[in-house]
Order: structure tokens, then C-alpha cells, then sequence
């Protein structure tokens, strides 16, 4: 249900900008804290989407490439977030364009988990980057670091067979839980290999806020949701409502999310 080729057929800047903007903008600027770039070097942002990372990299001064499977995301990160020192690429991230030792540093930040090819991709990180250069990640803990996502799928869960479903798969996924990607970075040989959280407040002004970030969005639990009956999707709906108010009149909610962010370095 958490379907490996969900991010290749994302293809709408808006509606992405609408579902991660909530807290990909606030984790650019921890996560490159945690990365620990060398200043003004040349990065290349894997997975960029719509040029968060990238655009909190050029401005902190480095030269950057942003590379996307998905045309129409390119076209919104040009748009959006042009700079002088940023090219938008596309490339196939599985097996990448560039030349061995290209970059001081490749990164990638809410695409790791949605990608199939994890280690192929990661493994081409670290072949672009040069020696003692720096190959850092931020996904999302997939165990008990989405409080605004589980809401919705263990009530879903408890209603309907494919939310159960979905639950399993995300909690079987254990690359994503802590130190899950750090295991993976020394598995492909890179070294000097730490992982840390990062904690960032998702925050939404009202429950049709909320909801809405389940019904619009591009993710596995609105492809869920929206299959539903009017009828089942409206039991659901109501329950995760009671969840969201909490007996509490309508208003701004706030959930924290937990980031992990691994950093590692290609070795000599």
C-alpha cells in the first residue's frame, strides 16, 4: 500500500507545495545544522522536488544541482525558487548523470522513503561525492514521529482492512525508524556515520485544514480515503475529528513531526 513508485507519479508543484510546505521549509535549515557542509562547496540535491533544500543551500552560499525524476516538480522549483547558484536537473537518481567525485556533498531530504531503490540511490550519492565528502539524509520516523498522520490511519485502521493494511507496511519499515538510515550508510561504506533527530511543529489553523492535507494530497492515505465510500470515509472522518478537537472547540492544532537526519562521509 505504501507504494514504492508513489513519488515517481507525484507529478503537481501546487499540490506538493501544499502537502510537505507544512514542514519541509522549516526542516532545510536544522537539517543542513546537522550536515555540517563545507561552506560555498558544490551540492547536489537528490530528490530536490520543489527546491526547498536546494534554495536554503544556494542562500547559506553553496553552488547547487537539483535533481527530479519529476518534470512538472523542476518546473515548479524554477518558478518558485530560482537562484544564481542553482541548476534544476532532470535525472534518473538510480543511476545519475555525473561524473565520480563530482560533489563536496550530495543530500536529500522527504524522498528516501518513497523511493524503491534505496540503497541504489544512496550508493550513487556516495559514488558522486568526493572522498571524505559528505552524504547526508532527512526522512520521517515512520514509528511514532507522525502523531498528525497517525491519527488518521490507526482510526482507519480499526474501520477498514486496507488502513489496517497500510499501518503494517509503515511499521514494518524499519530503514525508517531510528537508527535505521545510519545502518544503511555503514552498510554502503560510508563513515564517520551519526544520526540524530530533528523536531519540527506541523502545524493546522482548523480540522478542515487538517483533514484536507488527507483528502488532497498526493500520499498513500488519501489514495485510501478517497477510494471509500461517501459513507465510510465520513465514519472515519468523524472519529478522527473527536481525535483532532479533543472536546476542544475548532481551531489551530499543532503535531510534532520526528525527522531522522544521517550523516556520513564517502571514504578515501
Amino acid at each position: 500500500m505504501e507504494s514504492a513508485q508513489l513519488r515517481y507519479n507525484w507529478a503537481d508543484p501546487a499540490i506538493y507545495e501544499t502537502f510537505m510546505g507544512r514542514w519541509s521549509e522549516h526542516l532545510a535549515g536544522p537539517f543542513l545544522a546537522c550536515a555540517n557542509l563545507v561552506p560555498r562547496g558544490r551540492v547536489l540535491d537528490v530528490a530536490c522536488g520543489t527546491g526547498v533544500l536546494s534554495k536554503a543551500l544556494a542562500q547559506a552560499g553553496a553552488r547547487v544541482i537539483g535533481v527530479d525524476a519529476s518534470e512538472g516538480y523542476l518546473e515548479g522549483a524554477r518558478l518558485r525558487r530560482a537562484h544564481p547558484n542553482i541548476t534544476y536537473q532532470h535525472d534518473d537518481i538510480r543511476a545519475m548523470s555525473f561524473d565520480d567525485n563530482a560533489f563536496d556533498a550530495a543530500v536529500s531530504t522527504l524522498a528516501l522513503d518513497v523511493i524503491p531503490e534505496i540503497e541504489q540511490v544512496v550508493a550513487e550519492m556516495k559514488r558522486v561525492t568526493r572522498p571524505g565528502g559528505v552524504v547526508a539524509s532527512a526522512v520521517t520516523q515512520f514509528l511514532g514521529g507522525m502523531p498528525a498522520w497517525d491519527l488518521v490511519i490507526h482510526t482507519g485502521a480499526v474501520l477498514e482492512a486496507d488502513f489496517a493494511k497500510l499501518r503494517s507496511t509503515r511499521a514494518g519499515r524499519q530503514l525508517f525508524w531510528s537508527g535505521g538510515q545510519a545502518a544503511l550508510w555503514r552498510k554502503l561504506g560510508l563513515t564517520d556515520v551519526t544520526e540524530a533527530p530533528i523536531v519540527v511543529d506541523c502545524e493546522y489553523s482548523s480540522f478542515a485544514d487538517y483533514w484536507a492535507t488527507f483528502t488532497t494530497g498526493p500520499g498513500s492515505v488519501t489514495g485510501i480515503l478517497m477510494a471509500l465510500s461517501d459513507d465510510a470515509r465520513g465514519a472515519i472522518e468523524q472519529h478522527v475529528r473527536d481525535g483532532y478537537l479533543m472536546g476542544l472547540p475548532d481551531g489551530p492544532r499543532s503535531f510534532p513531526m520526528v525527522f531522522r537526519a544521517v550523516r556520513g562521509l564517502a571514504p578515501a
